[in-house]
């Protein structure tokens, strides 16, 4: 079967495309569309000029927390342009920033959103803190210790020595904010980093990835997985990055109860 010709970059005239499933090529984006309803979707916004694009900068600002962003600058002689957008990065939280639209290809962008970030603990703490799910310094502390401990800490015991602290204690400062238990913890900070691997593996068995990740068998993997993320070691093969997975964990504790529904209204 013949490939289809994919775009190789964004078009001249588009300065808002969308990148989603099967990630062959990037559809324009209009801000009166409808954010996608599948996992998996990365928006791309070229930068081009601040006065004419502040509607666009809303739009992303208010993006869903499931979809990741990828911002392309202009050509350094036209960086001056858009200076005022450039200082709102921070608060956009771009996944991935491009320094020309020429490097902008759907094949790149692929790449990119399936990789792990530099640091995946802090780029974890941080989509959870953009969410309001770290109400208080301390709660901030233990979390990112635990997600930094969760790739060679198989349980809540062997944690709490890590930690320096007992169980019950842990529990109390989880309990006490309306957050999941430690131990949910600990197996979403390990499952995440399974998702990302099993994103960058190709065709690697999924009992080998299991085995890497000290779980007993995939089957076993799959399961829990199943049970704490809501997404199968399938569906993170098929639709890439890692925000949605989050995303897709948080609706779960919200149903479970694990977190608790009045203190954190999440949209």
């Amino acid at each position: 079967m013949t490939r289809q010709p994919q775009e190789a970059t964004l078009h001249a005239d588009t300065r808002l495309s969308l990148l989603r499933f099967p990630y062959t090529h990037l559809e324009a984006f209009a801000p009166d569309r409808r954010w996608p309803s599948e996992p998996g979707a990365l928006i791309v916004w070229k930068l081009e000029r601040a006065d004419a694009q502040t509607s666009e900068l809303r739009f992303v600002m208010d993006r869903p927390a499931s979809v990741p962003l990828a911002v392309v600058l202009p050509p350094a002689e036209e960086i001056e342009r858009v200076v005022p957008l450039i200082e709102e990065l921070p608060a956009l939280r771009p996944r991935i920033v491009l320094p020309t639209h020429r490097l902008a290809t759907a094949d790149r962008l692929r790449y990119l959103l399936a990789q792990m970030p530099p640091n995946m603990p802090r780029a974890l703490l941080e989509h959870l803190r953009h969410r309001s799910l770290l109400p208080t310094p301390r709660v901030r502390e233990e979390v990112g210790r635990i997600l930094e401990l969760s790739p060679t800490t198989r349980s809540i015991s062997a944690l709490s020595r890590r930690m320096y602290t007992s169980r019950r204690t842990l529990g109390r400062v989880f309990s006490s904010a309306g957050l999941p238990a430690p131990s949910h913890w600990l197996q979403f900070g390990r499952l995440m980093h399974v998702v990302v691997q099993i994103q960058n593996s190709g065709d690697t068995a999924i009992h080998r990835i299991a085995l890497r990740a000290a779980y007993p068998d995939g089957f076993t993997m799959s399961n829990q997985m199943k049970r704490l993320l809501g997404v199968r070691p399938s569906d993170v093969r098929v639709w890439l990055g890692w925000e949605w997975v989050v995303e897709s964990w948080i609706r779960g504790e919200l149903e479970r109860g694990g977190i608790d529904r009045e203190r954190y209204r999440l949209n």
